[in-house]
């Protein structure tokens, strides 16, 4: 019976017409009276804490601040509605269009849902300042993370560019005291390169400045992965001879030190100076000029920076010359071949040193220091007990000693080797010595340091033609010996 109703025309109308009222009335149900005379659900509620935007400021101007950044809101709209809005569809903003640089107590506007009206907006008003935007040029620095491989050290980072510009509202432009980027260099062998830093500003106290606008904000760094270096002084040797006639008034080296970059390993050992070599006869004639001298990389070590220096020499007609006299203080006595004589002390001078008059060139000469000079007692086949030892003497090029000073003498007391060793006096290296002060420098970097050509060597070098000091008494005039 059932399928014949459906199937009946009339009843199928009805039966439509019936399901539209029932849906029209569900539809209608919150909006206003039914025929039954039900009232809609209309309901107030509160938001807090919405965030107040500013909008329309023109790009040449900053907010600097504000009152307040949060309201609260009271709305009215149907439940229904406001049941299914967050808080973040509640807008409120203020004006700042016609806004310049000052402070101004402007009204604050509401956007909201469809069919959600405000009832109250708490504070309704709001106090801005605004500053003109300023642009300043600021360095880039670029620190570093981390520790390199074992044995590298860090060179100084560079940047690419290395300036940017950071905008900000003018006072607090004045608070930016550095823009810094950082690179990990953890376990790095080899120079770091082609690294993109994020840039960041910084006031005085190392706290971020987060709203500055970094122009550009990143930068291309490089930084150098080098050995170890140490910085030494560097000594000018001389080789060759000047013509007939001339003599060498002054040398002048461009710099005074140099960066010795080696192993740590050799590092921890090395001692002396760095030695700038001047050829004396490609200088031909008198005058001052600037000569190109390259430096000895010390034996061990990888290179030396600089590689080379500039030399301002000035040579002068024999005779042109300005000479000075002047005594040189403390210069202490090395000891030649006291493994071979068994122990060897220094009875006198008490001090184990002796004060040296020189004279030569006037400029030479005030350059001077103790470590330009060596005093070497030769031990070498003496019998046990005391001697007088005559001191072979080490100068410079063109200095000699006065002739009141010569000769030079020192008493030691040699032992039997097969007596307990005595200690022997300070500075003495024994045969191994090469005129540095022995190892009391423990490795550390000296201020002045002793002459090439000094100690064992070129000690016993310069006497074997006629134990004399100075130039005469270097082989064919030609030994490595220091500029003062």
């Amino acid at each position: 019976m059932m399928d014949r109703w459906f199937n009946n025309a009339t009843f199928s109308k009805l039966l439509a017409l019936l399901i539209s009222i029932l849906l029209w009335a569900m539809v209608h149900l919150d909006s206003g009276t039914t025929s039954s005379g039900i009232t809609t659900a209309y309901d107030n509620k509160t938001i807090k804490d919405v965030a107040v935007q500013a909008a329309g400021l023109n790009d040449n101007y900053v907010l600097t601040g504000m009152s307040t950044d949060r309201v609260t809101l009271e709305v009215r709209g149907k439940r229904s509605l406001l049941t299914s809005f967050f808080t973040d569809d509640y807008k409120v903003t203020v004006d700042l269009t016609n806004m310049k640089s000052g402070t101004e107590t402007l009204p604050l506007r509401t956007d909201l849902p469809s069919g959600v009206e405000v009832v109250s907006i708490n504070p309704s008003m709001v106090t801005v300042t605004v500053e003109e935007k300023k642009t300043e040029a600021f360095n880039v620095n670029i620190a570093t993370n981390g520790d390199p491989a074992a044995g590298m050290r860090l060179g100084t980072p560079t940047s690419d560019p290395a300036e940017v510009h950071v905008t900000l509202a003018e006072s607090r432009l004045e608070a930016v005291a550095s823009v810094r980027g950082t690179v990990d260099v953890s376990g790095a062998k080899e120079n770091v390169t082609e690294r993109k830093v994020r840039l960041r500003a910084y006031d005085k106290n190392g706290q971020e400045i987060e709203e500055a606008v970094i122009e550009p904000a990143t930068v291309s760094i490089e930084v150098p992965v080098v050995q170890g270096y140490k910085t030494l002084p560097i000594r000018v040797s001389y080789t060759g001879d000047l013509p007939d006639g001339l003599v060498l008034a002054s040398v002048k080296p461009s710099v005074t030190e140099a960066s010795v970059y080696a192993p740590s390993a050799v590092l921890s050992e090395l001692t002396g100076n760095v030695t700038a070599t001047l050829n004396l006869s490609t200088l031909t004639e008198a005058g001052t000029r600037q000569v190109q001298a390259n430096l000895t990389v010390p034996e061990g070590a990888g290179s030396v920076y600089p590689a080379a220096i500039e030399l301002e020499v000035t040579v002068a007609p024999d005779g042109a010359v300005t000479t000075s006299q002047r005594t040189i203080e403390n210069v202490p006595i090395q000891i030649n071949g006291a493994a071979e004589a068994g122990g060897v002390t220094i009875v006198t001078p008490e001090s184990q040193t002796l004060s040296v008059s020189v004279n030569g060139p006037e400029d030479l000469v005030s350059e001077l220091t103790n470590d330009d000079i060596a005093l070497v007692a030769d031990v070498a086949g003496l019998e046990p007990g005391q001697h007088n030892v005559s001191l072979q003497v080490t100068l410079p090029k063109y200095i000699s000693l006065t002739e009141e000073d010569t000769p030079l003498s020192a008493t030691v007391q040699v032992q039997d080797s097969s007596e307990p060793t005595v200690t022997t006096p300070e500075g003495d290296t024994g045969e191994s010595s090469t005129g540095e002060s022995g190892e009391s420098n423990g490795g550390e970097v000296q201020e002045t340091l002793p002459p090439d050509g000094a100690g064992e060597g070129n000690a016993t070098e310069g006497g074997q033609d006629t134990g004399q000091q100075g130039s005469e008494g270097s082989p064919n005039n030609t030994e490595e010996t220091n500029q003062p």
